[in-house]
């Protein structure tokens, strides 16, 4: 009784997961989209960087938050090295996107 309880409480804690991850990972990747886009684009669209600014800062929390649940998608023995792997993608777009912010 407790292996088949246990297995629904997985299946819940991924699901929720899964929809956390795309809650949270659509617009990271929009707004990373955006800041980038301004960086890169010649400027005639965001003249003041205000799109370059406030896309990065909001990029980087709801990529930390989105690095955080996402491995709740994988399976309980495996979920530790998905955080390890999580965070180190999420510190790898995060040096581009403050590296793109302050060479802007």
């Amino acid at each position: 009784m407790q292996v088949q309880g246990a297995a629904t409480g997985d299946r819940v804690i991924r699901v929720v997961g899964a929809v956390l991850s795309v809650g949270f990972g659509v617009p990271f990747l929009l707004l990373s989209g955006m800041a980038l886009s301004s960086r890169f684009s010649g400027g005639s669209g965001d003249p003041h960087g205000y799109v370059l600014i406030f896309g990065t800062v909001l990029a980087l929390g709801l990529g930390l938050l989105a690095a955080v649940v996402v491995p709740l998608i994988f399976r309980s023995s495996r979920r530790s090295a998905a955080y390890g792997w999580s965070m180190l993608v999420y510190v790898l777009a995060a040096i581009g996107l403050i590296a793109a912010l302050l060479t802007a």
